[in-house]
């Protein structure tokens, strides 16, 4: 598979300095690796809630069809970050009902780099390029910034607070657990990433 890659800056855990990454367009076989081999066993020790995520699975599955696009970030020649969009999904805020989205359906920073986990965070800012990544997408496909997802209990603070996010509460219909769902506007989109 080929793909594109752009610069971005992800902060420094320790020296709280700027460095550079790359986000990817797609997931690549070595981003994968790197979560079998290295991101798991950290995981799984930890026994996170998303534990059971099967990147390589997903990749196989959601690779074969257009309506989705992956994306990953590298920095220091690790893989930091995995993100997979959905492009066809319809908003659910009122003011927005049945208005298209880009609709985050994984997304997942590498176990050294979340705030929840005790120690030393290696890089910050991961899930921000992340949420930046896919309001560009919707952009690009014209739909103003609009994006929501499902978020695991652990992440939903940082939807909340630091994306802006509307809480829509917790989704009944969401199988197997009931997470809560968050929809961004296109005026949140545009203050967290002005155009």
């Amino acid at each position: 598979m080929s793909s594109s890659s752009s610069a971005v800056f992800l902060r420094h855990g320790m020296s709280g300095k700027l460095v550079s990454a790359e986000l990817y367009d797609a997931i690549l076989q070595r981003h994968l690796d790197d979560h079998a081999d290295c991101w798991k066993p950290l995981i799984v020790a930890e026994g996170e809630q998303h534990g059971h995520w099967d990147w390589e699975a997903k990749w196989s599955f959601f690779s074969a069809q257009l309506r989705f696009q992956s994306f990953a970030i590298e920095c220091d020649g690790r893989t930091q970050g995995l993100m997979i969009v959905n492009t066809i999904k319809r908003c659910r805020i009122p003011t927005q009902a049945n208005q298209h989205l880009v609709y985050v359906e994984y997304l997942e920073a590498a176990p050294w780099n979340r705030r929840d986990v005790p120690d030393f965070v290696r890089y910050k800012g991961v899930g921000t390029v992340m949420v930046a990544a896919a309001i560009q997408r919707s952009r690009d496909e014209g739909n103003r910034g609009r994006i929501g997802l499902h978020s695991l209990p652990q992440a939903d603070l940082f939807y909340r607070e630091k994306c802006g996010m509307t809480d829509l509460g917790p989704d009944t219909a969401y199988d197997p657990h009931p997470l809560r769902y968050f929809e961004m506007t296109e005026e949140q989109a545009a203050k967290f990433l002005p155009q």
